[in-house]
């Protein structure tokens, strides 16, 4: 039985991409879209972060930390950390103000465009179904998208917010504390990640009040065919990952179609996890 659902949803879902070229064509250009302007934000941010921090790195290379320059230092009453000690928390909170405006955009786009793609998505598996005149149905999914992916993604950014909630001071003396801490958020974060994707497979047709206990039911009952799906899902991914790297000095062509693969197999993923939660359903 298992093997039905997922081999018939897989056909399907390969039958749907094709039949369905202009609404695969949207998802594309928004997934395209959200590319460009999520690597553009990181790319600026992450610039300004890494010249904070090697900031931090030359001056600290300069210092003079040998036993002979610390006691001298001490008995001249001057602070080891050199002529500017309050430069290493200048720029460390500057990295910190950065970290938390990029995410902020991060979590905004994320949402955002999560939503698009996963309404454009139910509107391309039920197209039979739904109307396209009834519009108040599409816009109530994406205001639903907006409103799980917000709690979802909200619990996950509010850790790294948490994280960097701390002065310089507070992060030496914890930076190892907060390597242990990352570990079980990590695990946590994957599992909200397992059912967000439950949650959003089931939106077109479960009320919100009623979403968890279905998608509890679902994520954790039928956790075999979930997790079935999200296997093909992340080897597809992992194939076309493959291809962009080894063909990046290649071979054009084949570059710009490992590109169009990997952004075609976000679509699939989404499409493939819809079918089978529609017959777990």
């Amino acid at each position: 039985m298992p093997k039905n659902i997922l081999f018939t949803s897989l056909k399907e879902s390969f039958s749907l991409i094709w039949k369905n070229k202009f609404l695969l064509f949207l998802l594309m250009v928004s997934q395209v879209l959200f590319f460009i302007i999520f690597f553009t934000i990181s790319y600026h941010y992450q610039t300004k972060i890494i010249e904070n921090a090697n900031t931090i790195f030359d001056y600290l290379s300069q210092l003079k930390l040998d036993e002979a320059a610390i006691t001298s230092n001490i008995l001249q009453q001057k602070s080891i950390l050199g002529e500017d000690p309050l430069m290493i928390s200048r720029n460390f909170n500057e990295i910190v103000k950065n970290f938390r405006i990029y995410l902020i955009y991060a979590f905004i786009l994320l949402v955002v465009f999560t939503s698009i793609n996963w309404t454009i998505t139910i509107w391309m598996v039920f197209e039979k179904n739904f109307s396209l005149k009834r519009k108040n149905f599409f816009i109530n999914i994406f205001l639903k998208n907006i409103i799980i992916l917000s709690f979802y993604l909200g619990l996950i950014f509010l850790f790294f917010f948490s994280l960097f909630n701390i002065s310089l001071t507070e992060f030496v003396s914890m930076f190892s504390q907060i390597l242990t801490k990352y570990v079980p958020f990590f695990i946590i974060s994957l599992i909200l990640s397992y059912f967000m994707f439950v949650s959003l497979s089931l939106l077109h047709k479960i009320d919100l009040k009623n979403l968890v206990q279905k998608t509890l039911i679902i994520g954790i009952k039928k956790a075999h065919y979930i997790l079935a799906v999200y296997f093909v899902n992340i080897f597809l991914f992992s194939v076309s990952i493959f291809l962009l790297y080894y063909f990046i000095e290649k071979n054009l062509f084949v570059l710009l179609l490992s590109m169009i693969l990997m952004i075609i197999s976000f679509i699939f993923g989404r499409i493939f996890l819809v079918m089978v939660v529609e017959k777990l359903g």
